[in-house]
């Protein structure tokens, strides 16, 4: 009641969102009463089965109910069996920790290119579809990037006792993925958001700028998978200058985003999305550079 409510006050009956609103509480309406019959036919039938079988009924179900927990618990056991046996088998092999070191680098940083390239297009163009797809697949890498920082403590038992020195890098390594990919998330979702709550669009202004640091932000990202790729770290100090001028472009994005704000010229939610995609887009490549200098060193130790 209270999206459908909302969906009239502000005029939306003619757009797209209303029927997402309408859809989504029908769907969660419906979803409640499928729930309700669902547990109310399971304990009615349950129940006419412990009253009328008595005391070997009572002795059935609760055997049941004992060999589910069981089945549950020896299905976890192999599952997680599973991931360790792999671990068993390398032992001390380090090459395949490094391989597939240099292998999800290469893959989380070619997605975030991807990602973030597509979400600035699609705000511009007001594209709900294509920023919903977006906002999925960051989610995805950054659970992937989290998942991967939990399991450290793992994969550093598999480096030898000479190689320690070399392991701290490889924490850092991941952290800086992680990083990355969580600024990811922060510029996906509020995209989303805007589009999605029929806010108001970038102005022409907002956009030219946006459009120039993301030639930038792409420009640093292929020279960076480049060096991924080809573990050549020869242009390191080329990102560094790229990223300066890039940083010097955002500070002149935002100052001139305020004299905007102050002259009314824009949205009050539009230059908050628009400060946050600058904010999160200087994290995400600050994080990039250091990722970078990280597995330089990572695999200079390694090497070594």
């Amino acid at each position: 009641m209270v999206s459908m409510g909302s969906s009239l006050a502000d005029r939306a009956w003619g757009r797209e969102s209303a029927v997402y609103r309408i859809t989504g509480v029908m769907t969660v309406v419906s979803g409640w009463f499928v729930t309700g019959v669902g547990a109310i036919t399971i304990a009615f039938v349950v129940g006419l089965v412990l009253m009328y079988g008595g005391n070997p009924a009572i002795i059935v179900v609760s055997l049941l109910c004992g060999w589910m927990l069981v089945r549950s618990n020896l299905r976890k056991n192999r599952e997680a069996a599973a991931e360790e046996q792999p671990r068993e088998e390398h032992g001390t092999d380090t090459k395949s920790v490094i391989d597939e070191c240099i292998a999800e680098v290469c893959y989380t940083m070619s997605q975030v290119t991807r990602i973030y390239d597509r979400t600035l297009i699609a705000v511009f163009k007001e594209n709900r579809k294509v920023l919903r797809d977006m906002v999925q697949q960051s989610n995805e890498l950054f659970y992937r990037s989290r998942e991967r920082k939990y399991k450290v403590m793992p994969i550093l038992l598999q480096l030898k006792e000479s190689e320690i020195d070399s392991g701290h890098y490889y924490v850092q390594v991941v952290d800086y993925m992680n990083e990355i990919t969580k600024s990811l998330v922060h510029i996906t979702r509020p995209c989303f958001d805007h589009i999605d709550n029929n806010h108001e669009g970038m102005t022409k202004e907002q956009i030219e700028d946006l459009m120039k640091i993301n030639d930038d932000v792409e420009t640093i990202f292929s020279r960076i998978n480049v060096m991924l790729r080809n573990n050549d770290f020869a242009d390191i100090e080329l990102i560094l200058e790229l990223r300066d001028e890039l940083f010097e472009s955002i500070a002149e994005a935002i100052k001139r985003q305020l004299k905007r704000i102050k002259n009314k010229e824009t949205s009050t939610k539009a230059s908050l999305l628009y400060l946050t995609i600058l904010n999160e887009t200087k994290t995400m490549v600050l994080q990039a550079r250091n990722l970078v200098k990280s597995q330089r060193y990572f695999l200079e130790h390694k090497s070594e």
